[in-house]
């Protein structure tokens, strides 16, 4: 059984657990499964690496769009009285390894 994998979606290298969802930088609308490339895998406590990537491929299956956290930004110049504070809330999106056991 697969304990975890690291894997690469969109650039970027995320940990990946069986039956646990997983926020990714927003990908799209209208995606049913994404297929990620894989740097290690871990299965039945054995660890396999690649150089830099393995042959096997994963896919994930997506489950929803959503907003994250706000972020906010202050701006300050002293002795000028100027302060400005800005929010952001990136958009991610949700997707989910599903291994039967």
């Amino acid at each position: 059984m697969l304990d975890y994998a690291v894997c690469e979606v969109s650039g970027k290298q995320y940990k990946v657990v069986p039956n646990k969802p997983l926020d990714v930088d927003f990908l799209g609308e209208g995606l049913k499964q994404v297929e990620a490339k894989v740097l290690l895998l871990s299965k039945d406590g054995k660890v396999k690496i690649g150089t830099p990537y393995l042959k096997d491929k994963i896919t994930l299956d997506f489950i929803d769009t959503r907003k994250a956290n706000k972020i906010r930004v202050a701006k300050f110049h002293a002795k000028a009285n100027f302060r400005k504070v800005v929010g952001f809330r990136a958009t991610k999106t949700r997707l989910l390894l599903t291994v039967e056991k």
